[in-house]
């Protein structure tokens, strides 16, 4: 590996020390100072820098930079002005009083020049020095999992503001980075309905001829890039990024027209497009082309606009494992394994118990955790949810041997018909039987008869219905509470809650690091009892960050 030698910051003066020497042990900073190393970061991050030209901060200090910045919830500029005046912050990072280097720039490019995964990789060497030292680790563990919605603050537009939106980060880019073809773009295509306004008292028919304009110039936006006389300038554009962003926005364009329009009255030049009725329109609709990432999602009857992360926590040390973003309307438990699985392979751990909400109970988590030799505590999905008031399926007995199902009328049937999709058989009681039941009121509605749904997962479902009525199952759930206060330190005390980037992989650097800054927290928590305020009696193996010699 290539050798990057990088900058070194002037050597404290006495003046330096004096001042550090008589300021207060911070509770946080100064011990995790000494618990910790960051010199990993050096080593994991040399291949983003050239061993020529100037010579770049270390990538310890800017992870520490980071993890102060999270910890604080502060914005760029805000770490800017909090490293020029904080003692604390320039002590643990090593820093001269005087020092005044680093800018909101500065702190920003690191971001996306690291990356997700090299910030993953930085939570995993931290895990990896807890565990060394005893800190979590244990395979006889709980793992508790869980979820939580993030606020992405994106503003609810309708499909014309949707649209034009798509169409002008078209056309900011394309004036951005390719002055020949926007000039060109100008005199081909007019662009004034941009800026045209709708009347004081607009009519229905203005309201859909305006749409349609709109649409129309967005299609036409999009042919106009395919013509024989554009593509040979566009496909011989030098700077691929921006090539490559150009084709991320048409694509992005193109999605919203077909998500929410649908061709009008071939007749009418005025009708030629239409908004598509919102019942149409997909649920996995993009809602935003600034953030192309976020989704909506509810709970409890709020409406969320961004992400879900997903968590994973040891309950015996309250370290967070594993945090990874992922889209707000997808469901929980589709990533269980997989979140499992990563924890397994980078740290060779494995619990004894995982504990979840019924959102992860699904059949084949159930039985794959049960082959790997782990319990699996999850409450069942929909058995104590009967609203109808009718029979549910726990009312009737299923023979596996036989592949049949009697009802509690006593009926047996063996007609049956298998749910690929919900991986399942379901079985069909005749309509001429079940009008003629005695017990029909309280079985079903249905004039075709009764059906009941019987699982692949049939056993494992039976297993756990037994398993959570046992009092181990009760204390499990009981101990699930824990995460939710995780949940609630990551969300709003370190500022997951509300998104302050506008793609997924950048708010997935902001998890990583906001699960380093929990994780910290809890380190030297565990290594000495957390105080509020300051330590003012120097300990005895308190020493001060001194740097080497340039």
């Amino acid at each position: 590996m290539k050798q990057v030698r990088y900058k070194q910051l002037d050597q404290m003066s006495f003046a330096d020390l004096e001042v550090y020497s008589v300021l207060p042990e911070h509770p946080v900073w100064s011990r995790a100072a000494e618990l910790l190393d960051f010199s990993f970061a050096d080593e994991i991050c040399a291949p983003l820098y050239s061993t020529r030209g100037p010579k770049p901060y270390a990538p310890s200090l800017k992870l520490k930079l980071h993890i102060v910045q999270r910890y604080y919830n502060l914005s760029d500029r805000e770490m800017e002005e909090r490293v020029i005046g904080d003692l604390f912050i320039k002590r643990f990072l090593g820093l001269p009083v005087s020092f005044i280097g680093f800018d909101h720039s500065t702190i920003g490019l690191d971001q996306e020049r690291m990356g997700s995964a090299l910030f993953d990789a930085c939570h995993h060497h931290i895990l990896a020095q807890a565990k060394q030292k005893g800190l979590w680790g244990d395979n006889k563990d709980i793992w508790l999992v869980d979820s939580f919605h993030t606020n992405g603050h994106i503003a609810r537009l309708s499909a014309y503001r949707l649209i034009k939106q798509a169409v002008l980060r078209v056309l900011s880019h394309l004036k951005r980075a390719h002055r020949v073809l926007y000039r060109q773009l100008g005199l081909e295509l007019d662009l004034k309905l941009l800026i045209a306004k709708l009347p004081a008292d607009p009519t229905p028919e203005d309201v859909t001829a305006t749409f349609s304009r709109l649409v129309v110039l967005a299609y036409g936006l999009l042919h106009w890039f395919e013509k024989e006389t554009i593509r040979p300038i566009f496909w011989s554009w030098q700077d691929r990024d921006r090539q490559l962003a150009s084709l991320e926005r048409q694509a992005i364009l193109f999605r919203i027209l077909t998500e929410n329009t649908m061709p009008g009255d071939p007749d009418d030049p005025n009708d030629a497009f239409r908004k598509r009725p919102r019942k149409d329109r997909p649920a996995n609709q993009l809602l935003s082309s600034v953030d192309p990432d976020a989704r909506v999602s509810k709970k409890r009857s709020i409406t969320y606009r961004g992400d879900k992360i997903q968590v994973v926590m040891s309950a015996a040390n309250d370290m967070v494992l594993v945090a990874e973003p992922i889209a707000g309307n997808e469901t929980d438990g589709d990533r269980l394994q997989e979140l499992l699985d990563v924890v397994q392979q980078k740290h060779g751990v494995k619990p004894a118990i995982v504990v979840t909400d019924s959102a992860y109970g699904r059949g084949y988590h159930r039985r794959d955790l049960k082959i790997k030799g782990i319990t699996f505590a999850a409450p069942l999905q929909g058995v104590s949810d009967n609203f109808t008031g009718l029979y549910s399926n726990e009312n009737f007995s299923y023979d596996v041997e036989a592949g049949t199902v009697t009802c509690p009328a006593g009926q047996v049937t063996q007609k049956k018909s298998y749910n690929r999709k919900l991986e399942g058989t379901q079985y069909h009681f005749p309509k001429t039987t079940c009008l003629a039941c005695r017990l029909r009121e309280q079985c079903t509605a249905s004039v075709h008869g009764r059906k009941v749904f019987i699982s692949d997962y049939y056993d494992e479902f039976q297993e756990a219905k037994a398993f959570n009525e046992t009092e181990q199952a009760k204390q499990l759930f009981q101990l699930r509470n824990s995460i939710e206060r995780k949940n609630n330190e990551l969300k709003n005390h370190n500022g997951l809650g509300h998104a302050r980037t506008r793609t997924r992989e950048k708010r997935r650097v902001y998890v990583k690091v906001v699960s380093m800054v929990v994780n910290l927290k809890q380190f030297v928590k565990q290594r000495n009892p957390l105080t509020l305020g300051f330590v003012r009696k120097r300990s005895s193996g308190f020493s001060l960050p001194i740097l080497p010699a340039s």
